[in-house]
């Protein structure tokens, strides 16, 4: 079992690879290492680097959390557009894709004047960990959560406008992959909305909640890994 894990904002390797274990054919895809390889602050653009990862190393697991979400499934959606989709299944944890209320998860806001004293004492309060190599890319993530601003209002409007089956959100799942989700529903920064829009976008086989804050490997391994593990043991 090849098992790639897409994480997001702020996290290190080192809680995920805690987490599920050292395995010889898991790789841990960080968004520090995006973020060293690409030069944009569009999430659409960095997706490319991670389509370019999923194609190298063949995965027959693809998980992802946080940015982590957004960046899989835009990859998985360019390489499904060119008929290169990888035999893999997908575990999202939470993460937004659309319709993320902005005025109900204000972290895009905050980012902006949030010092990275301040941020670290948050995340390690929700139980999360911080790469502090993240710190000089701190202008660049605070340029990302401005598109996710603007993404979001205009992505409002779309939807008050009718807009959605126009643009290819008609109630078809968009990604033929199997996949699950695996959603919080006590998460501090992402609104709940958010996942089961996620969920209606996606249709995924399987949706299961489990109450992780927002950071999966805050709570004991036990209660996730093997809900990933009998998925990934599923035909």
């Amino acid at each position: 079992m090849r098992r790639l894990i897409i994480t997001g904002l702020p996290c290190p390797p080192e809680p995920w690879e805690d987490f599920f274990g050292k395995h010889k054919g898991q790789r841990v895809l960080p968004l520090l290492e995006v973020l060293e390889h690409t030069d944009s602050a569009d999430l659409k653009g960095m997706s490319r680097y991670v389509a370019s990862q999923i194609e190298s190393f063949e995965p027959d697991s693809i998980v992802c959390h946080d940015y982590g979400v957004p960046l899989t499934l835009l990859a998985l959606l360019h390489l499904q557009r060119k008929g290169r989709s990888p035999a893999a299944k997908i575990t999202l944890f939470n993460g937004a894709f659309r319709r993320l209320d902005i005025f109900r998860s204000p972290i895009p806001f905050r980012i902006q004047l949030m010092t990275p004293t301040k941020a670290i004492r948050e995340v390690e309060s929700h139980g999360g960990h911080v790469d502090l190599r993240l710190k000089k890319y701190l202008p660049r993530i605070r340029a990302i959560n401005r598109l996710i601003i603007a993404y979001s209002l205009a992505d409002k409007m779309l939807s008050k406008l009718g807009l959605d089956e126009f643009m290819g959100y008609g109630g078809k799942p968009l990604i033929r992959s199997p996949m699950q989700i695996i959603a919080s529903t006590d998460d501090p920064y992402i609104p709940y909305d958010s996942i089961e829009q996620l969920r209606r976008d996606f249709s995924p086989q399987r949706f299961v909640k489990v109450k992780y804050g927002h950071f999966p490997y805050s709570v004991s391994s036990k209660t996730i890994v093997p809900l990933i593990e009998e998925f990934e043991r599923t035909q």
